[in-house]
């Protein structure tokens, strides 16, 4: 009789464990499914532009070595396995003083690179918040005439007025040349940078222009603030730039970063006016994460320009003095305002729900995503699944918040980074 007990027992337990792994196998698949991936997350299309020897290679491996580690930001780059390999090999290039300066971009080669901005999820494992593709054009293709029949040029118009954000790379040795004096270096940078004006005119995106080799202007003033408004003064002599400052300034972000990719310490311009490196030199770059930091909180206020205060401030008061089915209802108004204003901005017929409040509730209203949690209450109790979804959506929240800060930080230091028509 024991016998049978036994192996009711046994029975028993066996089924229990196969109800138990088959239970825990729903889950992981649900846990899995909840999990984002980079195919479930807001990408952005990042457009570089510069004319050759302009330090867009330098900018792009430096911006990644400096981002692809968590530091102190609470988010960090990866990148594809065999781009990883390249942009490392580009920057042992760079940091190596007894090696040459990496090679630019050849005109029939344009560079694409797909980067994720990920955090720590709640669990700890990695969570995306964003992809980033970042295209680097041929600085040939904005200075030099193409051969019958090319559609480089062509693509590039197309690519630039699909981006959501651009990045217009002025060369700092030819600033530096200039402030010295040198005539030709002012036709050479006068004639680049009203090149790349006249395609940035197409975009209707936030524009970033990036002054490279900052290092090389170190005497140009008693600090950065100085440094960089005197430069600014210089370049909106040129009418190009004045003009898409004018035109561009009201309704989208247009911005003047001082970077190094290098840092002060690392090379210095020799006297045949070469930029060799140092031998006992050390990397310390400037500003280099900044660029790619502002894109989203640039695209956020963008959005919230095209949305009419009236509306949002209409569809804010519903929000705050609704209840219950009502707040979902006031809820819902306010997603379709903001989703038809980043249609608009983004390109996108209907942008993802999730991405519209996500931006509103980090960098527009900060008590959105407890509003929502709130009407959720009201209705059911939150499950497990929906906890973790909302506890995901809060570290992604941290991130844009700590974009953001990060852009609030270089206005604050350097309010001339900051373009508007002073005309």
């Amino acid at each position: 009789m024991k016998g049978y007990v036994w192996l009711a027992l046994a029975v028993a337990l066996i089924a229990a464990v196969g109800v138990l792994l088959r239970f825990r196998r729903r889950r992981a698949k649900a846990r899995h499914r909840r999990e984002p991936s980079i195919a479930q997350v807001p990408v952005f299309d990042v457009v570089a532009l510069g004319p050759r020897g302009s330090g867009k290679t330098l900018l792009l491996t430096s911006m990644y070595h400096e981002m692809q580690t968590m530091s102190a930001r609470g988010y960090h780059l990866t990148a594809p396995f065999e781009q990883v390999l390249t942009l490392n090999e580009w920057f042992g290039q760079v940091a190596d003083p007894a090696r040459d300066w990496p090679s630019g971009t050849a005109v029939a080669d344009t560079r694409s690179f797909s980067f994720t901005l990920q955090t720590r999820g709640p669990t700890g494992a990695p969570l995306p918040v964003l992809g980033l593709n970042y295209l680097e054009y041929a600085g040939g293709l904005l200075t030099e005439a193409q051969a019958p029949g090319s559609t480089a040029q062509a693509d590039l118009v197309a690519r630039i007025e699909k981006a959501h954000a651009l990045i217009g790379i002025i060369d700092g040795f030819w600033i530096r040349r200039w402030m010295d004096g040198d005539g030709e270096a002012r036709v050479r940078l006068q004639q680049t940078v009203t090149t790349m004006i006249s395609l940035m005119l197409y975009s209707h995106s936030p524009m970033t222009f990036v002054i490279t080799k900052w290092d090389l202007l170190a005497d140009l003033g008693p600090d950065d603030e100085a440094r960089l408004r005197f430069v600014r003064q210089g370049l909106m002599q040129n009418q190009g730039f004045r003009e898409l400052v004018q035109a561009h300034s009201a309704t989208r972000v247009v911005r003047l970063i001082p970077v190094s990719a290098i840092g002060p310490a690392f090379a210095e311009v020799d006297r045949d006016g070469n930029v060799c490196k140092l031998a006992d030199g050390e990397i310390r770059p400037t500003n280099i994460d900044v660029p790619l930091a502002a894109v989203v909180p640039d695209l956020w206020e963008q959005i919230e320009r095209s949305v009419e205060a009236d509306e949002l401030r209409a569809a804010m008061a519903a929000l705050s003095t609704a209840s219950g089915k009502g707040r979902l209802a006031a809820l819902s108004d306010l997603g379709a305002l903001l989703s038809e204003a980043a249609g608009k901005v983004l390109g996108l017929v209907a942008p993802p729900a999730g991405l519209v409040l996500e931006l509103a509730t980090a960098f527009g209203a900060g008590d959105i995503d407890e509003r929502i949690a709130d009407s959720l209450r009201a209705d059911r109790r939150l499950t497990d699944a929906e906890l973790e979804l909302n506890a995901n959506r809060a570290a992604r929240q941290r991130v844009l918040r700590q974009l953001q800060s990060r852009v609030d930080v270089l206005e604050g230091r350097l309010p001339s980074s900051r373009l508007a028509d002073e005309v």
